[in-house]
């Protein structure tokens, strides 16, 4: 298949991890599960512009209409985006594309900061809307820019954070922020990092809803098409360590720092085929041993629960088989999953009253969510064996 970000033929497959349900679509019951849709999980590597891409591509408005995945039930996020609001806190008026249910709004309001956010999911747009945080329920796109520029003006700082590997065309995507944008504004993606998947072997980052896999030569080269470029990049926490980068047109903003150089001179040795393959088969190990370990603690008679339910729930236990007679439930703090069902291997999703009110409570905590794991062990009191699935580890 074809590059979708430098149109080169030089794609391979690296990783293959079979059917897949759509990750943000939780069942609600036995009805629904008999009309999930599952579809080929394949990922290709372009030794071209080291970009990483998935084979299917499905709907977007099939997948972010009805959505199920709340920002600001998660501590962790919360701190991270108050600390980015006060990093743009000098700008005149920001766009945040994808703002959920206004995590990043709401810090920016208080700090004064005229802001608008534009998010296509219309149960979580209400939310923040509710809330005071002014959201335009759409998909962000040339006619949604121009709107936005005949009802407000033009923003001097745009932000698209986690929402930039979903886009099913990111040429367009960046055009129609590049038109929206001031000549001397900045455009803040936060991605997560191919470079931090693989080292870390997080498979279970691949799921439906993200197309694309960024490295920072992928994004260069992608910027470089539109007249514009990456003059900043620095790694950040969130989801198990991603790349926050800053973009401006060429003719405003500097030279690229010493960290994008740095970075760009990594990659050319550290994303490589045969890094991939390596990968591959790290990842048939770590999925094996996850599952060894609740097999054998089903064996010892030790009951089982998870805690959290992000979308990567859905390729671990599908790529693993694992289900309820495994993970007993999953306790997740999102209102919007609780009382569904885990995609594709139909694990009860509760909330954490759950664990307060069974009396045949579990041994061991499968922590999905596990780079917050601080914040859930406080929220259990540290009462648990914590199992952390990828790669499988005890921890306390």
């Amino acid at each position: 298949m074809k590059c979708a970000l430098c149109h080169s033929d030089k794609t391979a497959e690296f990783l293959n991890l079979g059917k897949q349900p759509l990750a943000n679509k939780y069942p609600a019951s036995e009805a629904e599960f008999a009309t999930e849709d599952f579809f080929p999980l394949v990922v290709f590597f372009c030794a071209q512009c080291k970009n990483v891409q998935l084979g299917t591509v499905v709907s977007r408005e099939r997948m972010f209409e009805d959505y199920y995945y709340l920002s600001s039930v998660n501590p962790g996020l919360v701190r991270h985006f108050e600390e980015l609001a006060k990093k743009i806190a000098d700008s005149n008026f920001v766009v945040d594309i994808g703002s959920n249910d206004g995590i990043l709004l709401k810090p920016l309001k208080a700090l004064g900061v005229k802001a608008i956010g534009v998010d296509p999911s219309v149960n979580v747009s209400k939310i923040a809307n509710d809330a005071g945080l002014e959201t335009i329920v759409a998909f962000f796109d040339a006619a949604t820019a121009d709107a936005i520029k005949k009802q407000y003006q033009r923003p001097d700082m745009v932000v698209a954070s986690s929402i930039f590997t979903h886009l099913e065309d990111p040429h367009q995507f960046i055009e129609a922020v590049k038109d929206l944008m001031t000549d001397d504004g900045k455009f803040i993606i936060e991605v997560e990092y191919i470079g931090n998947i693989l080292k870390d072997i997080q498979f279970e980052r691949f799921y439906l809803d993200r197309i694309f896999y960024y490295s920072l030569t992928s994004l260069k080269h992608l910027f470089e098409e539109h007249d514009m470029r990456v003059i900043d990049a620095e790694a950040i926490e969130p989801h198990g360590g991603s790349l926050r980068i800053t973009v401006c047109k060429n003719n405003y903003g500097g030279a690229p720092s010493d960290e994008v150089n740095r970075m760009l001179e990594e990659e050319k040795t550290s994303l490589t085929e045969s890094a991939l393959q390596e990968f591959k088969q790290k990842v048939n190990t770590s999925i094996t041993a996850f599952r060894d370990k609740l097999l054998n603690y089903k064996a010892s008679n030790l009951k089982v629960a998870g805690y959290g339910a992000p979308a990567r729930v859905a390729t671990i236990c599908n790529y693993g088989n694992i289900g309820p007679e495994l993970i007993e439930f999953i306790v997740d703090d999102s209102p919007l999953k609780q009382n569904r069902f885990s995609p594709g291997t139909h694990i009860p999703i509760v909330p954490k009253t759950f664990l307060e009110t069974k009396t045949d409570k579990p041994d061991v905590l499968v922590v999905f969510a596990y780079e917050y794991f601080d914040d859930i062990k406080k929220k259990t009191n540290g009462n648990y064996r914590y199992l952390i699935p990828v790669p499988p580890r005890e921890v306390v």
